[in-house]
């Protein structure tokens, strides 16, 4: 069985290569590596989704994410202080911590009670294809969901077509989810730039099933899975492993 989500599907478009190793559980562990940006949001992510399962609505304000993001440094102290390598390294990311729980505080999105943060939800297409994903925060509003994903890195122009299959593919979930709901917007959220994406929804969901389908066919027809050259190669944790990038040694 082919399990899928938008993360695996850009992976595999980005390099085949890296989509073996990356979803080669023995591979991965070997090979992949923690950056200082991929950490500092999940941080984030961890923060934003505490705020409002663990916290009541009276004792939701800066203090609350700053003591939240403190307390997660610090629950993995040792890896962190590995992964950020120094004290400015670390002092550099607190504060830009501060700068992006400022933005979202500020925003329209502080506001209100989500249906539902950091989900991982699971949909079962055919005997051979699962799909899954993982929702940062839905809201429900007048029986219509607003899907939010957050961003804590840099705001890319190139980058957005993919990120709007990653939407359809979550609007797809959710309707699987919530049937009786209809999405009715679908935000990116640039909390390093305080910048907002809006997408509506999707016209016709049967053509993103059917997107999805041809993307599980692809690679479960790609027998080879061969490396891929792309812009990301230099920064690829598989460099060792990878018959591509020796060859250009």
């Amino acid at each position: 069985m082919i399990k899928l989500s938008p993360s695996k599907i850009a992976t595999y478009k980005q390099c085949p290569f890296k989509y073996k190793c990356e979803t080669d559980m023995q591979i991965r562990l070997a090979y992949r590596k923690d950056t200082p940006d991929l950490v500092f949001g999940n941080l984030i992510h961890g923060c934003l989704n505490d705020f409002y399962k663990r916290t009541k609505k009276e004792g939701r304000n800066f203090e609350t994410l700053r003591k939240l993001f403190e307390t997660k440094f610090k629950y993995n102290f040792q890896k962190h202080n590995k992964i950020f390598k120094n004290k400015e390294n670390i002092i550099k990311y607190v504060e830009e911590s501060k700068k992006q729980f400022k933005v979202f505080l500020k925003s329209k999105f502080s506001e209100g009670e989500p249906l539902l943060t950091e989900d991982f939800p699971k949909y079962q297409l055919s005997s051979e294809l699962e799909l899954g994903g993982k929702f940062d925060r839905v809201d429900l509003k007048d029986n219509k969901l607003t899907l939010i994903d957050y961003k804590t890195g840099k705001y890319k122009e190139d980058g957005q077509n993919n990120y709007e299959f990653q939407l359809n593919f979550y609007e797809y979930l959710l309707t699987k989810k919530y049937p009786e709901y209809k999405v009715d917007k679908k935000i990116l959220f640039y909390l390093k730039e305080n910048k907002i994406d809006e997408y509506k929804s999707s016209k016709d969901l049967n053509q993103v099933e059917e997107e999805i389908i041809n993307y599980a066919e692809t690679i479960k027809n790609d027998i080879e899975l061969k490396p891929k050259r792309n812009s990301l190669c230099n920064y690829c944790d598989y460099q060792e492993i990878c018959s591509l990038f020796r060859k250009n040694l």
